[in-house]
């Protein structure tokens, strides 16, 4: 768990992000985040979010900088980097992130998107931390999953 470095004062759990997933017809994508006790946190995100996320993790580099490339160029250029990613809240379905940057010893917080925030960090290497609140009520669990390896509805 970490704890109190946050400006939202609750208890947040450290996650990866597992992959990104593809519906049959392709026209949703869902961002995977698992945690330490084996939950699935599974987030909506648009085809070029996923796009971003997956060249973000990728040994490849298209011929010119996407929109996250190019807010990390930025960020080098101002002497900031990439403290962690929080995803702090879930209200009415819509997932809320922060950014935490540091420059000079100092860290900042900015509103951001879960998806362009998990862009940064693959990019960055930062580690995506969760409210222990979102966990409970969005993850999906073992028991969640049918024998078959599709999900209960």
């Amino acid at each position: 768990m970490y704890q109190g470095e946050s400006g939202y004062d609750r208890p947040v759990v450290r996650i990866e992000l597992e992959g990104i997933a593809v519906s049959g017809d392709e026209n949703q994508f869902l961002a995977l985040l698992r945690a330490p006790g084996g939950e699935v946190l599974p987030i909506s995100i648009d085809s070029a979010q996923a796009i971003s996320i997956a060249a973000g993790r990728g040994s490849e580099r298209p011929d010119r900088p996407l929109t996250h490339d190019l807010v990390m160029s930025v960020l080098e250029l101002f002497g900031a980097t990439v403290e962690r990613v929080e995803i702090t809240d879930l209200k009415g379905g819509v997932f809320y992130a922060s950014l935490v940057l540091a420059r000079s010893g100092v860290s900042f917080e900015v509103d951001a998107r879960p998806s362009d925030a998990m862009a940064l960090a693959v990019r960055s290497g930062a580690p995506i931390f969760v409210a222990e609140g979102v966990i409970e009520e969005a993850a999906m669990r073992d028991e969640d999953f049918t024998d078959s390896g599709g999900a209960k509805a």
